[in-house]
């Protein structure tokens, strides 16, 4: 097996192993052809990981997740969900899968207790246990307080953390799969959803959620696969994917079309040293081999001289995410 996915043989069972999975849509009209959503995708993951699908619009994200939660078959490879393959077994495989999609809203006339009870009845978690499922589920989550609450009366933050404990309400949970969970969400709410789902890193739960958002992925996720094109083309952990891009950080000219004569000619013969990846009016960046040199501070500094307002930063994953979805090729 190749790619940057490929799963290693040792360790544990993982809680999801995908090989070679793809998706071929074929055309209906005389005039298209197969349209391909997503090509040889490979990924493992592993109780108590969490791995983050970040990708543009189109790019195969929610494809890719439909796929592993048996909503849609994989027209080549395989998919296997704690130990059992989806396509073979999907029944006994949905057992240990949990599935938010990005659409989804909880039941608004129930209660929050109610509606975890109702599902947690629903899939399977026997009457001995129940009370105690439901009071661990209420806890984990952060909605103890809000159990008596009708769900309608909630936050947007709060609703999302019913869903995901809706989520949880189950015998044999092993894998969750979040479709962009916190899109829509203030960002005092979507801290809150990041707490949460945390605590079922913590509690073993393997995590499989896509993003728009770098910041999401950066925080939570304890390794990044970019999808571009339908192929997963990078993944790593953040310091893994920044560590693989050709630049150590970004020389930041300001105000660029207000510089005095000597400052224009300074920042013009940055150009014949270091490469420039964005030119605007005002602003211009280069990048430099290593953000902290004495050299590149000391270029820094003679701009401030010239009165140029300019600043350095490291790489970051949005660097590593728009060289990647701009040119696939650069980080593979």
């Amino acid at each position: 097996m190749s790619g940057p996915l490929a799963p290693t043989p040792s360790g544990p069972a993982p809680v999801l192993l995908a090989r070679g999975v793809g998706k071929v849509y074929q055309s209906r009209g005389a005039a298209g052809g197969p349209r391909v959503a997503n090509h040889d995708l490979h990924l493992r993951l592993d109780a108590g990981e969490v791995v983050a699908l970040l990708g543009p619009n189109g790019a195969g994200k929610t494809t890719f997740l439909r796929q592993v939660a048996g909503q849609l078959l994989p027209t080549s490879g395989s998919i296997v969900v704690a130990g059992v393959d989806i396509v073979a077994e999907p029944l006994e495989a949905k057992r240990f899968l949990s599935v938010i999609p990005q659409e989804c809203q909880p039941m608004q006339e129930l209660t929050v207790e109610e509606q975890i009870r109702g599902f947690a009845r629903l899939k399977g978690v026997p009457a001995a246990s129940l009370d105690a499922t439901v009071e661990e589920i209420l806890r984990d989550v952060g909605l103890v307080a809000e159990r008596g609450q009708i769900v309608r009366e909630l936050s947007g933050g709060f609703k999302r953390r019913v869903l995901i404990a809706v989520a949880m309400a189950s015998a044999t949970p092993r894998l969750m799969l979040l479709d962009e969970p916190t899109t829509g969400l203030d960002p005092e709410a979507r801290r809150q959803v990041w707490s949460v789902i945390r605590g079922l890193r913590r509690r073993g739960l393997g995590i499989l959620l896509t993003t728009h958002y770098i910041e999401e992925a950066e925080i939570l996720a304890d390794r990044v696969v970019i999808i571009s094109g339908g192929r997963f083309t990078v993944s790593g952990t953040v310091e893994e994917i920044r560590n693989r891009l050709p630049y150590r950080g970004r020389l930041i000219v300001l105000r660029a079309d207000r510089l005095t004569a000597a400052g224009a000619e300074a920042v013009r013969a940055l150009e014949t040293r270091w490469r420039v990846t964005l030119r605007e009016p005002s602003t211009i960046w280069f990048e430099v081999p290593d953000p902290f040199d004495r050299d590149t501070v000391g270029e820094l500094a003679r701009l401030a001289s010239l009165g140029v307002q300019a600043s350095l930063r490291p790489v970051s994953l949005e660097d590593a995410y728009l060289t990647v979805v701009g040119t696939p090729e650069a980080l593979v």
